[in-house]
């Protein structure tokens, strides 16, 4: 099965981008390009309909058979290693328009950052295998756009009713109590934007999730010239899945921001507490993550750096042979220091 690339249009080689430069590279006559450039080069060879058709095409879906992941690149390649179990994986099916995400957000680290964060990371624990951040190891960091389910709301807030605030103090042997009624009016729209859900189920959501925030700001409209030299994933949880976890987050988030602007005081009646709520816009957006898996002793570790920002988290693999060795040492000194101390005393 045909696979596809963006080609210079100097030359013809194979581009790439480059989250350090924010652009796609010729590693051949060594010309640079905006994404928009390489896109609007594209369009100029063919109608648009016809472009976009192209543009779904150069995504390919790879399937493997030892556990199920499927990952889409622009690349050549015809096999690669999955990024999960790091079998060989073969491609499979081209993926269906539907996939097709509307904005994403770009890398601005690059793997030798990532690799670099990684062993900074790693660094700090003492009992990790030794081949932990092995350069064969750290070969297998994968840059990774994830699918997410992005979402906008807006909430109408009609809150009305009586606060009463009591103060009490002593003077002398006179005993006070300052009792005062605040009328509470709160009415107006809130926007709670840039809401996101992980869309696929193959990854760690709790991962994930430990990576954010992104600076969805920087979102752009997507163009697979930005998956060139990555693996991407398509979603397989449906926007239907997410939109009442969602919900839920920003109505909550909502209710908080509201009773901070109320504050506290010793009773609250409330004559309204009406949050007409409703999603503005949906989007399916692609963000950016280094992801390295690691095998050891039957069970796998999972690490990720956010591809935007650079923030780290994952768990690390402990080398119980050295730990024991190490526990061992400690409490052989502990041990001759009592029985010398001991000694000593007598």
């Amino acid at each position: 099965m045909a696979t596809g690339t963006y080609h210079c249009p100097n030359c013809g080689a194979g581009l790439k981008y480059q989250p350090d430069l924010q652009k796609v590279t010729c590693d051949f006559c060594r010309s640079s390009f905006l994404p928009a450039e390489i896109e609007a080069f594209e369009n100029k060879k063919q109608t648009k309909k016809a472009a976009d058709q192209a543009d779904v095409e150069h995504l390919v879906a790879y399937h493997c058979d030892n556990c199920g992941a499927e990952v889409v690149t622009d690349d050549t390649t015809a096999a690669t290693f999955c990024y999960y179990c790091h079998n060989p994986v073969l491609i499979t099916e081209r993926l269906s328009g539907v996939f097709r995400p509307q904005k994403v957000i770009p890398f601005t680290i690059d793997k030798d950052s990532a690799i670099k964060r990684f062993q900074e990371y790693a660094n700090k624990w003492k009992f990790i295998p030794r081949d932990f951040t092995g350069a064969s190891q750290l070969e297998k960091m994968t840059g990774l756009y994830l699918p997410h389910w992005m979402v906008d709301y807006e909430a109408d807030i009609d809150y009305s009713g009586k606060a009463t605030q009591i103060r009490r103090w002593t003077t002398g042997q006179t005993e006070y109590t300052e009792h005062k009624e605040f009328n509470v009016n709160r009415q107006g729209t809130i926007a709670v934007n840039h809401l996101h859900e992980v869309a696929i189920r193959k990854i760690d959501k709790g991962l994930i999730d430990s990576i954010t925030p992104y600076d969805e700001t920087k979102a752009v409209d997507f163009s697979s010239a930005y998956l060139a030299g990555f693996f991407a994933e398509k979603y397989d949880i449906e926007q239907s899945e997410v939109e009442e976890p969602v919900a839920e987050r920003a109505r909550q988030y909502v209710r908080t921001l509201v009773q901070d602007t109320i504050g506290a005081y010793h009773e609250i009646q409330l004559e309204r507490s009406s949050i007409d709520f409703h999603s503005v816009d949906w989007t399916y957006a692609l963000l950016p993550a280094w992801v390295l898996t690691y095998q050891y002793r039957g069970q796998t570790y999972l690490y990720a750096v956010n591809g935007q920002t650079g923030k780290v988290f994952g768990s690390l693999p402990v080398n119980n042979r050295k730990l024991g060795l190490t526990s061992g040492i400690i409490a052989a000194v502990l041990l001759a220091a009592a029985v010398l101390g001991g000694l000593f005393l007598w």
